[in-house]
């Protein structure tokens, strides 16, 4: 199964028309560290996000990974992405804080929240229903 993602919206705001997701910068414009040993990888599911600990998370892109490898880019460090959903839906009511959504890019365990993101995906990346 694949791993998800959650990359703030405001850093990665030009990535969805160039098909690329680009791991975010810190304050100081340099690469973080955390984002540099990511292990983001072909096929996993990225998602574009805004949100704040105590708020609703609102998802603003789904893509699922295209390489393990980067691509150049001006933007900095970036993997090819297919965008296969761009809209907003709003998270509410999670059983648990969102404790990691502050960050600019972090892995998503909240079964809840990938729940909400596979049922964006389209038809070729859902699983059978018989499962």
């Amino acid at each position: 199964m694949a791993a998800f993602f959650g990359v703030e919206e405001c850093n990665t705001h030009c990535s969805i028309g160039k098909d690329i997701v680009c791991l975010p910068l810190s304050p100081d414009g340099k690469l973080d560290l955390h984002c540099v040993v990511s292990p983001i990888k072909n096929e996993d599911i990225v998602f574009l996000k805004h949100c704040t600990p105590q708020s609703s998370l609102q998802i603003k892109a789904v893509g699922v990974v295209q390489s393990n490898f980067p691509i150049k880019s001006d933007a900095g460090v970036c993997l090819p992405v297919e965008w296969v959903w761009i809209g907003e839906k709003v998270l509410e009511n999670l059983d648990e804080e969102l404790s990691l959504c502050g960050n600019l890019l972090y892995e998503e365990h909240n079964i809840l929240v990938q729940r909400e993101i596979i049922n964006l995906l389209p038809a070729k990346y859902q699983l059978p229903q018989e499962w």
